[in-house]
């Protein structure tokens, strides 16, 4: 059966309301734990409804996660401006992050990764911002702010090794998440700095 098409105010409320309602339980509780009709019975609908826009389980999750990375980026365009050097882009994005790692249950991350839909657009918006890390971080040596003999690329696989390395070992039982984003980020931000750099991250509170 097609998939109806709702247009409606109504309708739009009630996507919205429902990835809002959603995401909140998958990050709360990980994703096992949540069910469609849990979903459902918050937001008072029948779960014909809620299966009528999002056929399946992994269908609502993927439309959470990829809503929760555009509102992710809104949020950070609202901090930054046109004007924002790479440190204050660099330093918005990372209190941001792990504002966020701090109200996620570290099962959200784990779980996430068994839904093969969910997981091959993680692994493909991962890709597309490999590009743009290399680009902005380029930028940055232009700008002055970070070193000029450092391979940028190393250093990026050298996030994606330790962050798989996190959820492979569940680091996260033992340290706090937000701990663990901090101390690993402005080591390696310090790291790859110039002095310039390095004045102005100290004179911020990650």
């Amino acid at each position: 059966m097609p998939k109806p098409i709702y247009n409606s105010t109504y309708r739009q409320e009630l996507h919205h309301k429902i990835l809002k309602t959603a995401m909140a339980d998958f990050r709360e509780k990980g994703v096992k734990a949540v069910k469609m009709d849990d979903v459902a019975n918050q937001l008072s609908i029948s779960k014909r409804t809620l299966y009528e826009i999002y056929h399946t389980k992994e269908d609502l999750l993927f439309a959470c996660v990829r809503n929760y990375h555009e509102e992710f980026e809104k949020k950070l365009a609202q901090e930054i401006g046109p004007d924002n050097n790479v440190m204050d882009v660099l330093i918005s994005f990372m209190k941001l992050h792990i504002e966020n790692s701090g109200t996620t249950n570290p099962l959200f991350y784990s779980e996430v990764q068994k839904y093969p839909k969910v997981k091959k657009y993680i692994a493909n918006r991962n890709q597309e911002n490999r590009s743009k890390s290399i680009a902005f971080l380029t930028r940055g040596v232009n700008e002055g702010y970070f070193r000029s003999d450092v391979n940028y690329e190393i250093i990026n696989l050298m996030t994606e090794v330790f962050m798989k390395h996190v959820m492979d070992t569940e680091l996260y039982r033992t340290y706090p998440l937000t701990t663990i984003f901090k101390d690993f980020f402005v080591t390696i931000l310090r790291g790859v700095c110039t002095q310039q750099g390095i004045a102005l991250i100290d004179n911020f509170k990650i």
